[in-house]
């Protein structure tokens, strides 16, 4: 990747030419160009896209949505229950989930989740339930895994509605949804693998329910052909940006401006950044970013091959770097690892010409002192570029560089800086 590596005494990634970005859209250039520029959507084009989410998500009752925060916020109207009802959700969450909850008068029971498996203990959730008397479960798959709700029946035996917030795994009709979820929600936001710039899709076990929250989504305002236009224009300047060469510049630029890169491209990539969450959230999903979310589900590669490479690639780590080696199905939206140091890590990494972040996503660790090894494993979360995401050359080169800076954590006096 680099013509010459940098010193091991680069601090942080000043002087590197090139940066492989953190993060890649998974759109291709003819898509969003279409989104952007091309003809305007018609009644056919619509049709398909719903006729192809169909044959992807084959079960269940299919709503469609803005976002998993707008299904989310429309779920947790249907709930009725007293202030104060607590809902139980895994340790490890989206924050803006959690703020929902918040907002619409409930307190959040965290059950902790471990970084083996990147779900919570057998039973656990059963015992947080008889705890608390909670009436609606929230469980986030992490990361691209697609672990079940152990829990799952006997919870929906106890009159507690189970939401498996699959925002994270979304592989194609590999996963669909967990059968025993009473709701799963997928999206396809700008970071979301097969991206539609936005959108979400609820798969409901309820006809019922599924109805309800239709009803509720159709009151929302729409949003015009335009927005969604602008949307598309930004997000191809975004993915241009990715561009190794450029990327590199971008981050050089960002550093000696004195700005916080993770804030800045992280800020920029989100879907719901600068506005009130239940402003922003409110809206009904344009039939342009429905037809684009069709087209993107209609193509989504076998998880194989993606599976394969990360597999590899994480089973060359140190063992006491491998987060989510016991998950299930793991689809691999990210590569996590862990770090004694993940400043450090950061800072290397960065010098190799990856762009290593701690914060590429809002996940946080809910009630850290209630959910230990939550906090454990977000204390020490690192996002390497994703292998799956990289040529042959580059993600030999990621390995190497992970590997020598994760060992080289072990040893204090050579750290950087």
């Amino acid at each position: 990747m680099h013509s010459k590596p940098c010193a091991p005494k680069c601090r942080l990634y000043v002087g590197c030419d090139l940066m492989r970005a953190r993060l890649t859209l998974d759109i291709g250039w003819t898509r969003l160009i279409w989104a952007a520029f091309g003809a305007p959507t018609s009644a056919s084009d619509v049709e398909a896209a719903r006729s192809a989410i169909a044959a992807t998500f084959a079960t269940g009752h299919l709503v469609f949505a803005l976002s998993v925060r707008t299904l989310f916020d429309a779920l947790l109207e249907e709930v009725a229950t007293s202030e104060g009802a607590p809902v139980l959700m895994s340790g490890v969450n989206i924050q803006n989930m959690a703020d929902l909850v918040r907002a619409h008068g409930f307190s959040i029971h965290a059950v902790d989740v471990a970084s083996e498996t990147l779900a919570p203990a057998p039973g656990a959730l059963l015992s947080a339930q008889a705890q608390t008397g909670a009436r609606v479960c929230v469980i986030a798959q992490l990361f691209g895994a697609a672990n079940p709700i152990e829990d799952a029946a006997a919870l929906r035996s106890r009159g507690v509605m189970v939401i498996e917030d699959a925002a994270q795994a979304f592989c194609g009709s590999a996963h669909a949804g967990l059968p025993d979820a009473d709701v799963s929600l997928f999206s396809f936001g700008p970071i979301k693998r097969r991206t539609a710039l936005g959108g979400a899709i609820g798969v409901f076990r309820d006809a019922t329910l599924a109805t309800r929250i239709k009803g509720r989504l159709q009151n929302y305002p729409a949003l015009s052909d335009r927005w969604f236009r602008q949307r598309a224009l930004k997000y191809l300047l975004l993915k241009s940006a990715s561009t190794p060469w450029i990327y590199g510049l971008l981050m050089r630029a960002i550093e000696l401006s004195g700005r916080n890169p993770d804030a800045v491209i992280g800020g920029a990539a989100r879907g719901f950044g600068g506005k009130a969450l239940l402003q922003a959230i409110k809206f009904q999903l344009p039939p342009r970013m429905f037809v684009l979310m069709g087209r993107q589900i209609s193509t989504t590669p076998t998880a194989s091959t993606r599976r394969a490479a990360c597999d590899a690639f994480t089973a060359s780590l140190p063992a006491s770097a491998r987060i989510g080696a016991e998950a299930r199905d793991n689809a691999y939206w990210l590569m996590p690892v862990r770090a004694l140091d993940p400043d450090d890590l950061v800072k290397r990494m960065r010098a190799a010409g990856f762009d290593a972040t701690r914060g590429a996503t809002s996940l946080r660790a809910l009630d850290p002192e209630r959910t230990q090894q939550a906090r454990l494993l977000m204390d020490g979360v690192v996002y390497l570029p994703n292998p799956a995401d990289l040529a042959p050359k580059a993600r030999d080169e990621l390995k190497r560089a992970a590997i020598d800076a994760l060992q080289a954590q072990d040893q204090p006096t050579q750290k950087m800086g």
